[in-house]
């Protein structure tokens, strides 16, 4: 008969050759719950012998315990229980779990792995369309992002376009006067600033002209193409706490205008 003893409550347990195969002798006291190698305490009595006159009585086990009580096994898995051998021991007796620990098996190694790739691929995924939507503020944000947000652009044939922050370019000035030379003709002259330390795409303007009433007359919007100098490069945007003049000519004919509006705006 095998019996181990419990290190930290000093309890006695009868245990099997299987139950000290199942986790290479580790068990767990069912009376204090502490886990220890039965191994390390394992001792082997031999039958009780047969009581004859004058014969010396077995030493007995640690007061403890009147016999060692049975060990119950504990099997890890789906359909785990608790399992006892057919030793007659009454209730009150201590319990020892033998901890087995079920290793996972190739189709669950597998599934996890599945798993893990289909998350990792749509963390990609939204990654690069929150890049993709974001380009232009990362580029102006993040410098040393721009060479790999151009790459992502030349694989998904887009470009980067130029920051558009309207709250950060003004109209500084602006004067709408007849031209001497040409009575049908109005002169625009006007200065705007862009007060962003990054460069922007250049603003369209809105120019409204109106009759002694203030009464809407006729509005144009005029793209930057058209109030930009020949040969300018648009892809170059908007300097950075850049100003532009702007002069324009308009053939107002006979509409009698006396005064104007102008305003700013990105479409």
């Amino acid at each position: 008969m095998l019996t181990t003893n419990c290190p930290s409550c000093s309890t006695a347990f009868r245990v099997t050759p299987e139950q000290l195969k199942a986790r290479a002798g580790k068990v767990r006291c069912g009376h204090c719950q502490a886990v220890f190698n039965a191994l390390e305490s394992l001792n082997d009595f031999p039958p009780a012998p047969t009581e004859t006159p004058g014969a010396v009585a077995a030493e007995p086990l640690p007061a403890e315990v009147d016999e060692p009580a049975e060990a119950h096994v504990t099997v890890a898995g789906p359909t785990a229980g608790l399992a006892s051998d057919s030793a007659d021991n009454t209730g009150g007796e201590a319990a020892v779990e033998t901890i087995i620990e079920e290793a996972p098996t190739p189709v669950r190694r597998g599934a996890l792995l599945g798993w893990a790739l289909t998350v990792l691929l749509a963390f990609g995924l939204v990654t690069v369309q929150a890049a993709y939507l974001l380009r232009a503020e990362l580029a102006v944000s993040q410098p040393e992002l721009r060479p790999l947000l151009e790459e992502m652009c030349g694989l998904l044939d887009c470009d980067i376009p130029l920051p558009r922050k309207a709250e950060l370019v003004s109209i500084e000035a602006s004067a709408l006067h007849p031209d001497p030379q040409r009575k049908i003709m109005l002169v625009l002259a006007a200065t705007l600033k862009n007060r962003a330390p990054f460069a922007q795409d250049y603003p369209h303007l809105e120019l409204t002209l109106t009759d002694t009433q203030d009464q809407p007359i006729v509005r144009k919007v005029l793209a930057p193409a058209d109030y930009l100098a020949e040969g300018t490069d648009l892809r170059a945007g908007f300097a950075a706490n850049g100003e532009l003049a702007v002069n324009l000519w308009l053939d107002v004919g006979e509409l009698g205008a006396s005064g104007y509006r102008l305003y700013l705006f990105y479409p």
